[in-house]
């Protein structure tokens, strides 16, 4: 249920809020790209710090899991109040950094758990990562939905505020459920978060794959909005397609485990990703009208993608002998990394060619195309031989 609160904020958060500042709040993409990168930056760099506290307090789960979701809440509270509530660019950023703060704390703790978990009952990695990115997928399959369903319910005006309270009521459900059950993995390693981190056997290079092949996704997930509403002209199918896409990376994902189980995580992801390619790069030639074609490309797309989110999580916990939150939250850093290069790259790099939010221009439209389409396949490719040079097979069968 974690997994699933934690969605249910994520995916607004990393799909929603630029498409909602650029045409609600009437931020300019360079200046959006800008504060998104900043954010993300702050972001990204006080994970190690986070970790460090993580392995400090073990006995302090709970309060921790608290004071992260109440943060959480306030963010995404400031992020999508009504447009008239503060000026635009501060209200990104402190909604930003008070989000992004609560999201890091609670996901550290939530995949230190999972590793406490596995020690604990003799689990398999494998399938404690299963189940957990299968609540994950949960939430992002409401949090696809949400904005479509509240816009319908109260609309449109009121999509977002809607989404505020639902996402407060289900992180006040989620943690009074999850009173008493927190666990931590232990001992804290002896030095700080980034030396212990690295000298953990193995880490380093599924560390670097990791980032590579979370480039990708971080592409998709900043354009996927402009590129529905301004080359398929389909913006109110968005959630809906949004839902495909998850809701098939989540009817994947036990497969993907057993075929892990048979063939080995690093092959069964490799399988993954080679597959994720030829269903994507389709996008490119789409254009306005082709809904039907787009939705096949988001169930194809979305099968591939269960691959990543199941096993790329398992093969760290596998390696991670000591200080779970630490490592943890070095992954949370990198990862965050990938996401603040993708936001504060591509919106600029865009703007330069020509795209506005809602223009028909074919220069633009062209490189919104490319941008979303091209762009990550050749990402997703380049991450195919780091795993297999850098990544070793330690664990692959727990």
């Amino acid at each position: 249920m974690v997994a699933a609160m934690l969605a249910f904020a994520g995916l607004p958060l990393y799909i929603h809020v630029p498409r909602y500042y650029a045409e609600e709040m009437g931020v300019g993409l360079a200046a959006l790209g800008a504060v998104l990168l900043a954010a993300r930056a702050v972001d990204s760099f006080q994970d190690p710090i986070i970790g460090r506290l993580a392995d400090r307090l073990p006995n302090r789960r709970e309060p921790w899991a608290l004071a992260s979701g109440f943060l959480l809440v306030i963010g995404i509270a400031l992020l999508f109040a009504p447009p008239g509530l503060g000026a635009p660019l501060p209200r990104l950023a402190a909604g930003l950094l008070a989000a992004f703060t609560g999201f890091s704390a609670l996901q550290i703790a939530l995949y230190d758990h999972g590793l406490a978990q596995a020690r604990q009952t003799g689990g398999s990695h494998t399938m404690i990562a299963l189940w957990r990115e299968a609540g994950g997928l949960v939430g992002i399959c409401l949090a696809a939905a949400a904005p479509t369903l509240l816009g319908l319910t109260f609309g449109a005006a009121f999509a977002y505020v809607g989404y505020v309270v639902a996402f407060a009521l289900f992180a006040l459900l989620v943690l009074a459920r999850m009173r008493g059950c927190w666990l931590a993995s232990g001992k804290s390693l002896p030095d700080s978060g980034f030396v212990a981190a690295l000298r953990v056997p193995g880490v380093v290079s599924i560390l670097a794959f990791g980032v590579v092949n979370t480039l990708p996704t971080a592409v998709t997930s900043t354009l996927f909005l402009f590129f529905v509403a301004d080359v398929l002209l389909a913006e109110a199918h968005a959630g809906a397609m949004l839902l495909v896409f998850f809701a098939a990376a989540a009817a994947a994902a036990p497969a993907w485990a057993r075929l892990a189980s048979k063939i080995g995580r690093k092959a069964a992801l490799t399988a993954g990703m080679t597959l994720s390619v030829p269903a994507f790069i389709w996008a490119y030639t789409l254009g306005a009208g082709d809904i039907g074609a787009f939705y096949a490309i988001a169930a194809a797309s979305g099968a591939a993608l269960g691959a990543d989110m199941t096993l790329t999580p398992a093969m760290l916990a596998s390696r991670i002998k000591g200080g779970g939150g630490q490592v943890f939250s070095l992954w949370t850093f990198l990862q965050k990394t990938a996401l603040a290069a993708a936001a504060g790259a591509t919106l600029p790099l865009l703007a330069l060619a020509g795209y506005e939010p809602g223009t028909t221009g074919p220069e633009g439209l062209a490189a919104l195309a490319a941008g979303y389409a091209l762009v990550p396949c050749a990402l997703k490719l380049a991450a195919l031989p780091v795993l297999w040079i850098f990544v070793s097979d330690i664990g692959e069968q727990t």
